[in-house]
């Protein structure tokens, strides 16, 4: 259970809670101050024009160097537009999350696949999907601010699966660490089988 704290000692104004999904990512956002109002995130880099998506694809681009490029729609038709040739240096993943589960020897140094077969540890590929959604979700908030909100004011909400093991659920929490190094990114994990993640109005239950 999520511990509700009376408004008034609030150490944060605003809540943004992340859906990290198999298939499809995205994250909403309120402010304390009317957590009745929740900001569903709609605007993203790339996909069909015209069309407002509430999520965008799982799938993460590194450039040849192992630097991140995009995530997302962003990524997915980058990548699909590359030349064949190119893109054989270019590593993209997709639909990776479910590795975390699957795999039963989970541990800091676990590799993921790219579809070039160049492996690259789990965790950092992680670690760039939770640092765009964080680079992200500051924008929008500070988009919807005529104020600055630093990095403690924000209180950040990953959901992960009820079915997961707890290895798992431990090696979320790491790759966050790991963003936090360099960012005050205070993160909040929700079991699932709780708080549905595909149902943004349940992130409610943590705007106190």
């Amino acid at each position: 259970m999520v511990e509700v704290r009376p408004r008034m000692s609030c150490p944060f104004s605003v809540v943004v809670a992340i859906d990290f999904g198999t298939t499809s990512s995205g994250y909403a956002f309120s402010f304390t101050r009317d957590s009745e109002a929740i900001h569903m995130m709609k605007r993203w880099e790339g996909g069909d024009p015209g069309v407002a998506n509430q999520k965008s694809p799982t799938s993460l681009l590194l450039t040849p160097d192992l630097r991140f490029h995009s995530f997302g729609f962003a990524a997915r038709d980058f990548y699909h537009d590359l030349d064949p040739e190119e893109a054989r240096h270019w590593l993209y993943f997709d639909k990776f999350k479910m590795k975390l589960h699957s795999t039963s020897d989970l541990t800091m140094e676990t590799e993921l696949e790219a579809v070039n077969g160049r492996r690259v540890r789990a965790i950092e590929v992680f670690a760039h999907a939770l640092h765009f959604f964080r680079e992200h979700a500051l924008k929008e908030v500070k988009d919807q601010l005529s104020s600055v909100v630093e990095g403690e004011e924000i209180r950040w909400v990953i959901t992960v699966p009820a079915v997961w093991r707890q290895p798992a659920k431990q090696f979320m929490r790491e790759a966050a660490y790991l963003v936090r190094t360099h960012t005050h990114m205070h993160t909040l994990y929700i079991d699932e089988s709780t708080h549905r993640a595909i149902d943004m109005k349940g992130y409610k239950l943590v705007l106190v």
